[in-house]
This record gives C-alpha cells, sequence and structure tokens, in this order.
C-alpha cells in the first residue's frame, strides 16, 4: 500500500516504522544529484527546518551521480533556507546501497530520512531489489519519501 501512495499520489509521504518514537530531529537527506532527490528534499523543506541537525549524504558507487548538482549544491540550497546541513559520502563496504544507508542511518541514530522514490518494473524489483524497496521493508527509521 506504501509504494502505491508514494508513486501515485503526487505527494509526499512519511512512513514510520514500528517503534518509532515520534521524533524527527536528526535528518539525513539521502542525495544523488536527481530530480527525484532535489524535489524530496524541497518537500521536506519545513521538516528539515524543524530538525535539530540535517546531514547531506551521498552513497559512493551506487550509479552515477548527477555531477552538476552535487552535495554542495544541495547544502547550499538548505542554507538558503536557513537549514545548517553537513554533507557526507559514505562507502558501501560492498553492501547494497540501501543496507549501507540503512547501517549509516542506525549508527547516527537519524530520525527520518529524506528521499526521493523511484519506481521499477515489479521484475526488475525483484531481480535487481532497489534503495527505495529496501527502505520500504527495512527501514531503521521514518523515511519522508517523494516521488
Amino acid at each position: 500500500m506504501a509504494e502505491t501512495l508514494i508513486l501515485m499520489s503526487g505527494r509526499p509521504v512519511l512512513v514510520l516504522p514500528d517503534g518509532h518514537r515520534g521524533a524527527l530531529d536528526r535528518a539525513v537527506v539521502a542525495w544523488d544529484g536527481s530530480p527525484a532527490a532535489a524535489r524530496a528534499m524541497n518537500d521536506a523543506l519545513p521538516l528539515l527546518q524543524a530538525a535539530g541537525s540535517v546531514e547531506v549524504v551521498t552513497v559512493s558507487g551506487d550509479k552515477p551521480i548527477d555531477r552538476s548538482a552535487p552535495r554542495s549544491h544541495a547544502v547550499r540550497h538548505l542554507l538558503r533556507h536557513g537549514i545548517q546541513a553537513d554533507s557526507r559520502e559514505i562507502e558501501p563496504g560492498g553492501l547494497t546501497t540501501g543496507i549501507a544507508l540503512a547501517r549509516y542511518l542506525k549508527a547516527q541514530r537519524a530520525d527520518v530520512l529524506v528521499m526521493g522514490a523511484f519506481g521499477h518494473s515489479r521484475l526488475r524489483e525483484v531481480v535487481l531489489g532497489g534503495v527505495t524497496e529496501h527502505m520500504l521493508s527495512d527501514t531503521p527509521t521514518a523515511v519522508w519519501l517523494s516521488h
């Protein structure tokens, strides 16, 4: 049901895992330079403005990152909206991007992940997986998704 809402509603969706404590203070923005990542970050501006800390994170080696929209541009955009954000690139260490990102979120004790949602064909999701699918099925924190 969450996938349908995310991909068909035209609105951002906040997915809360069982046992989430309700805080949305430590925010992580998953950044790959894509239009979906930019939309998610923009849609989440009110949430990010209320957060105590914000970090823009890229997982290296996942896919070609759009070099015309590096993390530094995302951080600058947030600053224009009064949001002080740190920037970090994480190495997946042989893990899938979804698993590496989930481990990072746990290690940082993040309260919410802001990310663009990507829809793929059912066959592709089954064969290749995907970060969106992983975050929906095994997220350690709240996830704000925009498509």
